[in-house]
């Protein structure tokens, strides 16, 4: 009866062990999504920047 508790107790740390890796995963893999799409954002910003100043450019040799 006694080993059966050693084995309970030994399931529940494993268990518990695996839920932790789990959720630190799904926050690592968040955190990681979230990053690209701030790099995303920033691309985007970058290339509409050049492309206004181009613009801009264009804008004001025709005049």
């Amino acid at each position: 009866m006694n080993i059966i508790k050693e084995y309970k107790k030994a399931n529940a740390i494993v268990a518990s062990l695996l839920v932790t890796l789990l959720v630190i995963i799904v926050i690592f893999s968040i955190m990681g999504i979230y990053i690209n799409k701030m790099y995303t954002i920033k691309s985007l910003n970058d290339y509409y920047d050049k492309q206004i100043t181009q613009q801009l450019k264009e804008n004001n040799k025709s005049k």
